[in-house]
């Protein structure tokens, strides 16, 4: 028959069906479907309770207590999915398989428990009264089950518990009421299972549940708990850097972020004011500067002084409805701001570094321009110059020679002299020769005028027109055994190259020592052959840190400034040899002599393949910083 405990159960079973109802019909939150499955868990549990108080035989008694397992299992699971979802956002729905399966596991179990004993040991009435209260000794199922909820329990708590600490102080009032309504079945079952706590010698934790789903109903319709937004959102909004505000439909700010509370000075701060009474920030924000028109960004600056500051302002329409069913209205406005005030300088700084570089490369192309031509007309001058030289040249040559016919005949003695006067015009007509190369070798579009050569000859030829000064004879020693006797190359340009490292050798000899031209036949890896010329002397030689730049433009080592020379022979020299598809090389040893080895392709296929290699190295490659010569 009825009696108070069970009316009272019914009772708010039927509170909480209603309030399951009601909630389903509230505007989407997150955990809405748990909090429901919540509630209906709980009245299963508080249903299978009620009617295992209004059984009178043990046996019944212990049928609705199997029952009820599936809301016991239910309700607390649930429970802790739905305060997860609120908090942390809304969980994938097969995480509600958890609570299903466990449930229904648990259910089978206490079904069959007189097979195995694993949920009840015993069930023995409190009393001989009919419908008496049934003693519980549980199985270790029991005890599984236990450990399985308030795991979730305790997971629950800690969830929340950093809801608290992490949302805003306006909200945590209502996370504080989520805690004190889940210590209400803690404490109820902790003490049913401890045995101190009994609600008319029955488990008080249904009715707990119950009792806590009704705080919650009134929190929801009372407190607008679910009308707020979740407590990650408000975490989010605190951690933005940029200020956010949030306005209502009449431009009263409602809400802002610890940046947007930043920016005013007003006194009471921001929130409940009217944006467009604040001086500091109405005038810059109002809606003409920063329109309703999307994600469209606007440049404002607030602020004075040094402290101004640049933001990109967006103003973003907030409205609630549906607008399928043409319900939606416009509630207010999200305005947010992003600090572009550094880019803004960075911008300006890259702006006027850009200007500069921009006016500095103007400059340096004019300067450039500017050198390019004086080099052309330099270059065109000393071309006329060196041909011009050369015909008064060719005069006194041409008179020394008459004269020391004349001499041979009538004055002897003025031999030396005579020929002393054509060395010295040779000299000059070579170093002419070496200026009209250079100027030739450096033109762009630079061509060997390719010829079969006489080599033997060629180099005999340079050997007796070989200068020598008045310190005294140095003796040339003219090897050609193994010459090849013939090569295809550009003849003037051989002879020039040549001529500069046998002079060389004779100017930095000491007197009285030899100088050796030799010049043989070698084979290339790829079968090739190959004529290679070494001039060898016993003079000076060149320090081991001068070496690696003795054949760069315009260098001279530091023991050969006792000698003239200009510091371009050996780099025409260089550019000749890979003009013709060649090398250059030189063994040095200080004091004791040198030896430069020049080496040349024979064939007119090797030249053809290198020669264009070497002139497209001198068109492309700029001067080098250094220029040779001993």
């Amino acid at each position: 028959m009825l009696n108070a405990p069970a009316i009272l159960l019914l009772g708010a079973v039927l509170v909480t069906l209603w309030m399951a109802w009601r909630s389903g019909r509230l505007p989407h939150f997150p955990g809405r479907v748990n909090f429901v499955a919540m509630q209906l868990s709980a009245s299963w549990w508080a249903t299978a309770a009620a009617l295992e108080i209004l059984a009178v035989a043990p046996d019944d008694k212990l049928f609705w207590a199997k029952m009820a397992w599936i809301g016991i299992v239910g309700a607390p699971s649930f429970w802790t999915l739905f305060i997860w979802s609120y908090i942390h956002g809304e969980l994938r729905p097969r995480w509600r398989l958890i609570p299903i399966g466990m449930g229904l596991l648990t259910w089978a179990v206490a079904m069959s428990n007189d097979w195995h004993r694993l949920m009840y040991v015993s069930a023995i009435p409190i009393n001989d009264q009919p419908g008496a209260a049934l003693d519980y000794s549980h199985g270790f199922w029991f005890f599984a089950t236990t450990v399985y909820l308030y795991a979730f329990m305790v997971l629950s708590v800690v969830v929340t518990a950093s809801g608290i600490h992490r949302a805003a102080p306006a909200y945590r009032a209502h996370y504080l009421g989520f805690l004190l309504a889940m210590a209400v079945p803690w404490m109820a079952n902790i003490g049913y299972v401890t045995g101190n706590a009994f609600l008319f010698d029955f488990d008080p934790t249904p009715f707990s549940f119950l009792l806590m789903g009704s705080v919650f109903y009134w929190l929801i319709t009372r407190r607008r708990l679910f009308a707020l937004l979740p407590v990650a959102r408000h975490a989010l909004l605190d951690a933005v850097p940029d200020p956010v505000l949030v306005l209502d439909a009449d431009g009263t700010v409602v809400e802002a972020n610890p940046a947007a509370l930043a920016l005013s000075a007003a006194p009471g701060g921001l929130i409940g004011r009217r944006l467009a009474d604040l001086p500091d920030l109405g005038p810059a924000l109002a809606e003409r500067n920063v329109p309703t028109d999307g994600l469209q960004a606007r440049l404002v600056s607030l602020g004075q002084g040094a402290g101004r500051r640049a933001f990109e302002a967006t103003r973003v329409a907030l409205a609630s409805g549906v607008p399928a069913s043409g319900g939606e209205r416009s509630v207010g406005h999200l305005l947010l701001l992003r600090d572009v005030t550094h880019r803004r300088r960075v911008e300006a700084q890259l702006e006027e570094t850009v200007q500069r570089l921009d006016a500095a490369r103007a400059e340096a192309e004019a300067r450039l321009a500017a050198e390019q031509e004086a080099k052309h007309a330099l270059n065109s001058y000393l071309s006329m110059a060196a041909h011009e030289f050369k015909t008064p040249l060719a005069i006194i040559d041409s008179a020394a020679q008459l004269l020391m016919m004349e001499a041979e005949r009538n004055a002897p003695s003025m031999l030396p002299r005579l020929d002393k006067i054509r060395q010295a015009v040779r000299r000059q007509v070579n170093l002419l020769e070496s200026c009209l190369a250079d100027d030739r070798l450096s033109h762009p579009t630079v061509t060997l005028r390719m010829e079969r050569i006489d080599l033997p000859a060629l180099l005999r030829a340079i050997a007796e027109a070989a200068p020598n000064d008045d310190a005294g004879e140095r003796p040339i020693q003219l090897e050609l055994t193994d010459c090849p006797a013939r090569l295809i190359g550009d003849s003037a340009l051989l002879e020039l190259c040549v001529h500069n490292l046998l002079g060389n050798a004779l100017k930095y000899s000491p007197p009285g020592g030899w100088v050796e031209l030799r010049a043989w036949t070698e084979r290339a890896e790829d079968g090739r052959p190959l004529a290679v010329l070494a001039v060898t002397d016993q003079g000076i030689g060149v320090p081991p840190d001068a070496l690696p730049h003795i054949f760069d433009r315009f260098f001279r080592a530091p023991n050969a400034s006792g000698a003239a020379g200009s510091g371009v022979g050996l780099n025409m020299v260089r550019r000749i040899a890979t003009l013709h598809g060649g090398t250059i090389q030189v063994d040095s040893q200080l004091g004791v002599g040198s030896r430069f080895t020049l080496t040349l392709p024979t064939d007119s296929a090797s030249h053809g393949a290198d020669n264009g290699h070497g002139m497209a190295a001198i068109a492309q490659t700029p001067p080098p910083n250094h220029s040779p010569d001993r």
